[in-house]
């Protein structure tokens, strides 16, 4: 695999895709990300937990973790390859703590990492978690190389500086025979390619999709992984991919897009069963579960 972290720290030339939030660039072999580096090097340590409003609690109790079959689903990734009871569990990118509280619930012996001082503190305040306000990469973190048996990166990759440095940062967390669990946006899917059909036949004039998929503002996505591309990462940092695959989730239920959408209670509750039915014949697999296990 061709050295990505490199070609963004060199970035030259003209973006593919010039977006609302962001402009898009392709390397030689055809990887996708934008031109924006958050300074994760200037945060603060500290948990100030004085920003946890009413209003960003009801966010991330509302939004952010309002999918309760999302953390399901990551909990039985893990029980697939691997133990939960007294497993040492570190959740990179943690948010509010949901899928780490089930883990411990389950036996787990649990530690999070959070850059947010909010979320980070409605972690450790609600649920009693362990949380550490440093990135993955610092030299902090050295002392417990090679210490836990489960790390995971849910709908963290895609937000990262550098994705090779943060694989290989938490592949070192990992004790031999260690899982490695990541979901992320998946660009060989029918979002991405949509946006990149009408992008290219308006002249640029309608990304559609790919405006939502990008965005260079703090801590938005800044690059979107094919399966192919996961695949020789994760190898690169010396994990062997024992699950691949791409899969169908929205962040949120269906009924919170549909509310947005109609803009009425009661006619989002008539819809939701018939989009239920849709998306069960017709499964947009828009998302990629990536799972490596250490050597």
């Amino acid at each position: 695999m061709e050295n990505i972290d490199a070609i963004k720290h060199h970035t030259s030339g003209s973006p593919k895709y010039k977006l609302s939030n962001a402009n898009v660039f392709i390397s030689p072999e055809g990887f996708h990300y934008v031109d924006h580096l958050d300074p994760v090097e200037k945060i603060s340590p500290e948990i100030d937990g004085s920003g946890l409003t009413e209003a960003e609690i009801t966010y991330i109790e509302k939004s952010l973790q309002s999918n309760p079959e999302r953390i399901e689903n990551q909990v039985s990734a893990v029980k697939r390859h691997g133990r939960i009871q007294d497993s040492k569990v570190l959740d990179i990118g943690c948010g509010g703590g949901l899928f780490l509280a089930k883990m411990k619930e389950a036996g787990g012996n649990c530690l999070g990492v959070e850059l947010s001082d909010t979320r980070a503190f409605y972690a450790q305040t609600k649920h009693g978690l362990e949380i550490v306000k440093r990135p993955i990469e610092d030299a902090y973190w050295k002392k417990q190389h090679g210490t836990f048996d489960v790390v995971t990166l849910w709908d963290v990759i895609e937000h990262v500086n550098y994705p090779l440095a943060t694989l290989r940062a938490a592949t070192a967390m990992l004790k031999p025979g260690g899982i490695l669990l990541i979901d992320t946006p998946c660009r060989d899917a029918f979002y991405h390619r949509f946006g990149e059909f009408t992008y290219k036949i308006s002249g640029g004039k309608y990304p559609t999709f790919l405006n939502t998929m990008y965005s260079a503002k703090p801590f938005g996505h800044k690059q979107i992984f094919s399966l192919a591309e996961m695949k020789s990462a994760l190898e690169e940092v010396g994990l062997d991919v024992v699950e691949l695959r791409r899969f169908h989730e929205l962040s949120f239920p269906y009924g919170f897009y549909l509310k947005k959408l109609v803009r009425s209670d009661l006619l989002a509750k008539v819809l939701l069963p018939f989009v239920h039915i849709f998306f069960v014949i017709f499964p947009i697999r828009n998302k990629m579960l990536a799972i490596g296990r250490k050597k």
